[in-house]
């Protein structure tokens, strides 16, 4: 047919000829046209979008609300801006056309997404809040879980490591699980994944994220909804327009605090005056006295001697660009985006980089069937270096630069890093040759993609198959050269571990959509989706190099190559689910959920769980007996209840395992294998109930709006490392037992403050958690709990007690410093001295004692919340982020050796008000050159309570008037600062502070580790 119409030359040509004519003349009727949009209180609306109607062609109002664009005599603008309804208005031949755009109040009418589907914000009946593209794009940010700290009532979000590149840890309603996960689920543009808390996901392709709180929301998603899911929606193409953006910033980021530390001659005089005490208590005794560390002509010598936190800290910068392309017509919409992000970190040759293409598509076959896509692939390369302390080789760079020796200098006088620490000085790496001639590196790339059909069967009812694929290899490369203490017994020593994880989804899901004589509205699901994973991954060692030149490139040049180790392991869920929406005009608003899965890592007994939930909401503005309340624009009650689970656990927990055991067989070493781990055919789901009852109100046409909520969860069958007894030839075995409570309440509210030409709107959130353990199951008395430090021989921070929270810290209660022998004599520690620590005798047995060991403080806070002002006027935006928590602890593990008056590593500076016979201090003990036992007490545990001004931003918006002539439809010029000011009584670098990360037992914990990051920073947005 396409041959036969080109053969038809005597009626085409002058088609074509017609046809190249009509811009000309479409041209040549078009005419500019002027106008201003103003609100229904008279001040105008700067950022209105205005579009000819059917074309691609359109513009934004400036400041003042003004705008330009070339338009035909006979065409129609159409108005948009949020919060406003949008509006139509023919040209009709006028060359100047003045609106005014009503406010919408159905704000309640935008859409929030749900699991496997969409609501009207008035039709939802569970706990969900949402954090916008505005509120992502406030602050510049890593990752898109850090979008979520202090936006959303009931979300707690901390740093797990303030590294380039660190992950965070987040709550939502405190923390079920003793030992499983605690992290929510995931969805990305659909697609259900893990603990996906990183840098991986570029947060400038997020248009929103909603965070499904109660078991209404999350029962959808079943084994895998206990600890709440956060739907992320990435940009979408719109129809009717193509854009092009430009985003960048640039910024430069320093420690926000360091430590106040010894110099070197404060160092050699206390460690000189500890060697001078511990004479003095053994006069005549072999051995003694003691010969001091350093001479007064040295001492005179040292002057300050080596900064170390100088010396690794570093004005870094951070650095972000985005490209994006987005529009389409009724039927194709695109988004396509680029994005690389560079960011250094404040210790030397640590950082992290991003690189990212995103490519989203909509497509409308015909009137039944939409087809669509969602990829992104990314590459990110992580420069690592070992921040936290341990002690000895292992110890990080930051603990090292803490404990390092003043008097020693970072360079040899050839030139060369000096290796050694003092003489009698704790046995660590040089921090500044660890943090540069270390390599650990590691190199991941990932896709992540859907694409999915949906095809209208009949009217109201829609089949829609996904499939998905999360594709990811990684790659860590380390290694650690002779010149730096921890690779001196080596000789060097590389490592290469390599990985790969594939997985695959399919989703199918039917529709159903029917409205009855215009009261009642039915939504019913169904589904039913398979996901399946595979992982590999293999570890190569080698040591002992002839030199340091090829580093981990070459193992086989090691005279010791290790035989290294590979693993595999796959699991499978298989889902039935189901979901009915009723809606009763408007009122009375009912939905039930339930789902099914299949999990393949529990037990043979128990592979398959049901999680229902139901909630009913009333919408008592939409009574007849509100008609006349006017300051009342919405109100809703909210109660909901339902069973959730947590999945999270490594596989194969439930079956038996063997491992490897060397053994001599006839003198040759030989391989075999001995079990290790007994098999528990019962292992089955954490499970939790929750109860919800929330309350929505909108007043003054929406102008105030409020959400609070109530909730309890419980959760059952907690899954646990429990011990058994030796005869048994097992240490543990993971087994359900206890239980664990969260009750918590929630209050947000938004308000817009004035809203003339000049603007201010304000949001506040703010959430109270309690936690319990209700039961421990079999178990009796406490369990011994929470990562402390191997090197200081200090096993657990805390307990588990049926009563208290989880994540106690359990210890002794120093009450100040003996000041004579009369109180020595008078107390329960009679071996002591003047000038050492005093305790409590909480069991007046005349004994200090494990038996007089409290509960010292919670890790978990009492509450947390966000508060957030934005003002605007003629282009200029001002806003101001705060947010805190308050009533938690932290556990200060570096208080051990800073304050260990011994001197074998540097001290603090609080060490100067230590004891002595004229300076009778009752916080700090005397100087000593023996050491004082580590034992947990009330002096490392510390309030970690904070208010931080998060970000703060002042950016200008270009009038459109400047714009036009360079075919620019929108520039944005920002300055902003990042955790500029923070109020703490908090001694550690910082308040938000994990070194085990996301290990819900040992969180608030503090030993080395990175220090948070305040940033100076310029932006530049641009739309074509």
């Amino acid at each position: 047919m396409t041959k036969a119409l080109l053969n038809r030359k005597a009626w085409l040509s002058p088609l074509l000829a017609l046809l190249l004519l009509i811009p000309v003349v479409v041209q040549a009727q078009n005419q500019t046209i002027t106008g201003v949009v103003m609100a229904d209180d008279n001040s105008p609306l700067p950022g209105v979008s205005v579009l000819v109607k059917g074309t691609t062609v359109g513009t934004v109002t400036d400041a003042d609300g003004k705008f330009s664009i070339s338009a035909s005599p006979s065409s129609t603008l159409v108005f948009t801006f949020i919060g406003m309804k949008t509006l139509e208005v023919a040209v009709n031949n006028q060359s100047t056309v003045d609106v005014v755009m009503q406010g919408d109040i159905s704000q309640l009418d935008e859409v929030v997404v749900v699991g496997y589907g969409t609501q009207k914000k008035s039709d939802v009946t569970g706990s969900v809040s949402s954090v916008t593209a505005r509120d992502i794009k406030a602050i510049p940010i890593t990752s898109m879980a850090q979008a979520l700290q202090g936006r959303a009532a009931g979300v707690q979000v901390s740093q797990a490591s303030n590294a380039p590149g660190g992950g965070v840890t987040i709550r939502i309603r405190g923390g079920n699980s003793i030992q499983g996960g605690n992290e929510p689920l995931y969805v990305l543009d659909g697609y259900p994944i893990s603990n996906e808390n990183g840098p991986n996901i570029n947060p400038n392709d997020i248009e929103s994220m909603e965070i499904l709180k109660d078991a209404s929301a999350t029962a959808i998603y079943g084994s895998r909804g206990a600890n709440g899911v956060v739907m992320i929606t990435t940009k979408r193409g719109k129809p009717g327009r193509n854009t092009l953006q430009f985003e960048t910033y640039y910024g430069v980021q320093k420690v926000r605090k360091q430590l106040d530390m010894l110099d070197a001659t404060q160092l050699a005089t206390l460690v000189n005056e500890g060697i001078a005490n511990v004479n003095a208590d053994n006069v005549g005794k072999p051995g003694f006295p003691k010969a001091p560390a350093f001479t007064d002509d040295q001492i005179a010598a040292l002057g300050k001697g080596t900064n170390w936190q100088d010396e690794i800290f570093q004005s870094a910068p951070q650095q972000n660009y985005q490209l994006s392309f987005s529009g389409g017509d009724d039927k194709n919409q695109y988004y396509i985006s680029g994005n690389y992000f560079n960011q250094d970190g404040i210790v030397v040759n640590s950082g992290f980089e991003r690189g990212a293409v995103r490519f989203n598509l909509d497509r409308q076959i015909n009137d039944k069937f939409k087809l669509s896509t969602s990829f992104v692939v990314n590459r990110t390369v992580t420069n690592l270096i070992a921040s936290d302390g341990d002690g000895g080789s292992g110890a990080g760079v930051v603990y090292g630069a803490l404990n390092f020796s003043p008097t020693v200098p970072v360079y040899n006088a050839d030139g060369s890093y000096t290796i050694d620490n003092r003489t009698g000085g704790i046995k660590i790496s040089n921090p500044v040759a660890l943090a540069k001639l270390t390599t650990n590196r590691n190199t991941a790339l990932r896709l992540l993609g859907t694409i999915s059909g949906e095809y209208t069967i009949i009217e109201g009812l829609t089949l829609k198959v996904l499939f998905g694929t999360n594709l990811s290899q990684g790659k860590i490369n380390t290694y650690i050269p002779r010149t730096v203490y921890a690779g001196v017994g080596t000789s060097g020593t590389a490592t290469i571990n390599s990985s790969q994880y594939g997985e695959w989804l399919n989703e199918n899901t039917l529709t159903y959509r029917k409205t009855i004589n215009d009261k009642h509205r039915v939504t019913a699901l169904v589904g039913y989706t398979l996901q399946q994973a595979h992982n590999e991954g293999f570890q190569a060692n080698a040591q002992n190099f002839a030199n340091d030149i090829l580093t981990y490139n070459n193992l086989g040049t090691a005279q010791q190559t290790n035989p290294g180790s590979s693993n595999a392991d796959d699991w499978g869920l298989r889902s039935y689910l189901g979901r009915v929406n009723y809606d009763y005009d408007g009122r009375y608003l009912v939905t039930l959920t339930g789902r099914v899965d299949g999990s393949s890592r529990f037990g043979a007994g128990n592979k398959n769980a049901f999680f229902p939930s139901g909630s009913v909401a009333w919408r008592i503005s939409n009574e007849q007996f509100m008609t006349n309340v006017s300051a009342v624009s919405d109100l809703k009650l909210r109660v909901s209840y339902g069973y959730t689970g947590n999945q999270q656990i490594p596989q194969y927990q439930s079956l038996g395992a063997l491992q490897p055991q060397n053994y001599n067989f006839g003198n040759a070493l030989s391989i075999g294998f001995s079990p290790n781990r007994i098999a528990n055919p019962n292992l089955k789901w954490e499970t939790t109930g929750q109860l919800d009852i929330g309350l929505d109100i909108g007043l003054i046409n929406n102008r105030v709006q409020i959400t609070a909520d109530v909730y309890q969860k419980k959760t059952k069958d907690l899954l646990y490392n429990v011990s058994l007894p030796i005869t048994s030839g097992y240490s543990t075995s993971l087994q359900n037992i206890g239980k664990t409570q969260n009750r918590g309440i929630e209050f947000a509210v938004s308000t817009v403050n004035v809203d003339k030409a000049f603007r201010w709107t304000t949001n506040f959130n703010i959430s109270a958690n309690r936690n319990k353990i209700l039961d421990l199951g079999s178990v009796t008395g406490d369990i011994p709990s929470g990562g402390a430090s191997g090197h200081l021989q200090l096993s657990n921070s805390g307990i588990l007690r049926v009563g208290q929270q989880i994540g106690v810290f359990y210890g002794l209660i120093t009450d100040g410093i003996f000041q004579n022998q009369a109180e020595i004599d008078a107390s329960a520690q009679k071996t002591a001295k003047p000038g050492e620590r005093r305790f409590v005798d909480v069991v007046p047995d005349g004994v200090i004692n494990a038996s007089d060991r409290v509960i010292l403080g919670h890790a978990q806070p009492n509450y947390i919340f966000g508060f957030t002002n934005n003002f605007s006027y003629k282009g200029f935006d001002l806003s101001i982020f705060f947010q805190g928590v308050q009533g938690n602890s932290i556990f200060n593990i570096n208080r051990f050796e800073l304050e260990s008056l011994t001197g074998v590593s540097n001290q603090s500076t609080a060490v100067l008000d230590r004891w002595t016979p004229t300076n009778p201090s009752n916080t700090i003990p005397r100087a000593t050159s023996v050491g004082y036992p580590y034992q947990v007490t009330s002096r490392q545990i510390e309030d970690g309570s904070y208010v931080r001004m998060r970000n703060i931003q002042l950016a200008y918006n270009f009038p459109s008037a400047w714009l036009e002539r360079f075919k620019i439809t929108n520039a944005k010029l920002y300055v902003s600062g990042q955790n500029l000011l923070t109020f703490t009584n908090y001694s550690g670098f910082d308040p938000e502070v994990s070194r085990y990360g996301q290990d819900n037992l040992s969180l608030g914990t503090d030993y080395g580790s990175y220090p948070t990051a305040k940033m100076y920073l310029v932006g530049l947005n641009l739309g074509f």
